[in-house]
């Protein structure tokens, strides 16, 4: 039954997931901790989020920004192992509200239709991608932390989908053989994980066909909505963490 329910809220998760430009892994974590314990959701998210991104690429491969990839490429790689490295040791609890506090403050950035102030160039990814990718071995999945910066940048939403999946692949290959490594991928992860992913594939499929029906505009609306909401939503799993440091203050 846990496992039925799991399936149920990936494939619900990745059909929106498509339509938004990403965060399944802030929807997803807390049922999968449940049921595979914390320790397991960052290796379970890996190989899921891999197998719906190939999907994702499949579908949207011809409108890829090679350009941008060639600049995150590296970045991802490297950020990816140093997150994955320090995954067992450190506590994620702060940088998690920090990041949702980021992901919160984009309907400031985009609440009018003018363009941004500072405009986003292609090799601005690579120090982005360094960071986030670490953020992402670290914690497991930081959502849609970079749409912004891809919204910034000015692509379709048929481009923002591909290029990101396109680096999410190298992203969480990359996390998936350090965790392998540091001893985190068991049985258990790898059925997980898998099942979840070919159920993303399909909802991805289903997404597609959502999303060539919606204009720029909205899909960019959207975006910055999930973004908000998956703020909100890692603001709320650590609400412990940050009642603290507000006796603190």
């Amino acid at each position: 039954m846990q496992l039925i329910l799991i399936l149920i809220g990936a494939f619900i998760v990745f059909i929106l997931s498509t339509l938004t430009g990403g965060g399944a892994s802030l929807l997803l974590m807390p049922l999968v901790a449940v049921v595979v314990g914390v320790k397991a959701v960052a290796p379970v998210m890996a190989i899921s989020i891999g197998l719906s991104s190939t999907s994702k690429v499949a579908f949207f491969w011809r409108d890829i920004d090679w350009k941008l990839f060639a600049w995150l490429f590296p970045s991802t790689i490297i950020g990816s192992i140093l997150g994955a490295r320090l995954f067992a040791s450190l506590s994620s609890d702060y940088l998690q509200i920090l990041i949702g506090l980021l992901l919160v403050s984009t309907v400031v950035q985009f609440r009018k239709p003018s363009k941004p102030k500072f405009k986003i160039k292609a090799w601005h990814f690579a120090p982005m991608g360094l960071v986030v990718a670490f953020l992402s071995g670290l914690i497991g999945g930081v959502g849609p932390l970079m749409n912004s910066a891809y919204l910034n940048y000015g692509i379709s939403k048929e481009s923002l989908l591909g290029t990101r999946s396109a680096n999410a692949i190298i992203l969480h290959i990359t996390k998936i053989i350090s965790y392998a490594y540091f001893g985190y991928v068991t049985g258990e992860v790898l059925k997980y994980g898998i099942l979840i992913g070919v159920t993303s594939m399909v909802a991805v499929y289903i997404g597609k066909i959502i999303l060539s029906k919606m204009s720029d505009l909205f899909f960019r609306q959207i975006v910055v909505a999930s973004m908000v909401l998956s703020g909100i939503l890692m603001l709320w799993k650590n609400w412990d963490t940050v009642e603290s440091l507000i006796y603190k203050i």
